[in-house]
């Protein structure tokens, strides 16, 4: 339901999402009474000033104009859900670097340059020495696309010579990452909404959007669910995240890694979750999205000190 207003001047929240979305409608119906209206953008004048105290962007990732328009009303006092500029910046090598900076557990990374840098900056890149990063990192390994999304293009390699023939393959599509393969008992992906509210579900990572939740019980993690509680915050603290899923594995040996500290629109679809979670998400994003309405906070422009 989108409810329509008269005067342009009152403050409003904008929803920057297909209006088909159910979840960003399920949202919406918690926020009865609100000024609440679907964006409507076109040739915009710079500075964009525009009466919206808060927007919760779930568009913008996938194109570039959304994106700078949300940087612009950010500039001029819009608070928005996510904070854009973390966005544009934030990618997997920087949340391994930020997350090592705040001593949580990261398997070993190495990024190696594309095959349009090394062609084209002959004196300054050089080709991969793909021997030597197996040695590093060891085998079996991942390797990944450095801004890889919905586990596409992810691959277990167990030989030199398969990472020689992926990375050959995939080179000129991708700047790539190997990643220390995590050989994990259980797995969870950890919603964290308004840097204070942090629900664990149980999750079976596979590509493609197969994988699927399940009820958590709280004793696969023991002993390590308040620390792990503090360490989700603090990483969301830092990024300037209001709602972000960090997923977090438990190994063989009993030590917990994280596998991916960002997810900037983490998808949220009914049928895939069970109902008591489902519910606790929509519950805790309108409580996010009505404190920022009410408050006077901003985005922070950069989120490292």
């Amino acid at each position: 339901m989108t409810i329509l207003l008269n005067d342009v001047n009152e403050k409003r929240i904008g929803i920057l999402e297909y209006r088909s979305d159910r979840f960003i409608n399920d949202v919406i119906a918690r926020l009865q009474g609100m000024p609440v209206e679907f964006l409507s953008l076109s040739a915009e004048r710079v500075p964009i000033h525009r009466d919206y105290r808060v927007v919760i962007d779930r568009l913008s990732f996938s194109y570039p104009f959304l994106k700078e328009v949300l940087k612009n009303l950010a500039l001029n006092g819009t608070y928005v859900i996510n904070n854009p500029f973390t966005a544009t910046a934030t990618n997997k090598l920087v949340d391994t670097n930020v997350g090592n900076r705040l001593g949580l557990p990261f398997p070993r990374t190495i990024i190696l340059p594309d095959k349009e840098v090394i062609e084209e900056l002959k004196e300054t890149v050089s080709p991969p020495d793909l021997a030597r990063v197996v040695e590093e990192i060891k085998l079996p390994c991942i390797l990944k696309p450095f801004d890889g999304y919905a586990w596409q293009d992810v691959y277990v390699i167990n030989a030199l010579s398969e990472l020689e023939n992926l990375y050959q393959a995939l080179s000129s599509r991708y700047v790539l990452i190997v990643q220390q393969l995590i050989r994990y008992k259980e797995y969870f992906r950890v919603f964290c909404i308004g840097k204070r509210d942090v629900l664990f579900i149980k999750w079976t990572p596979k590509p493609f959007s197969m994988g699927h939740y399940q009820y958590c019980d709280q004793s696969l993690i023991g002993g390590a669910y308040d620390n792990l509680v503090t360490l989700t915050i603090k990483l969301n603290e830092v990024l300037d995240l209001d709602v972000n899923v960090v997923e977090w594995c438990l190994d063989e040996a009993g030590k917990w890694w994280i596998i991916d500290a960002f997810n900037e629109v983490p998808e949220v679809i009914p049928e895939a979750l069970p109902p008591e979670y489902y519910a606790w998400i929509v519950d805790k994003f309108s409580a996010c999205v009505r404190d920022k309405f009410n408050s006077e906070q901003k985005n922070r422009i950069l989120f490292i000190s």
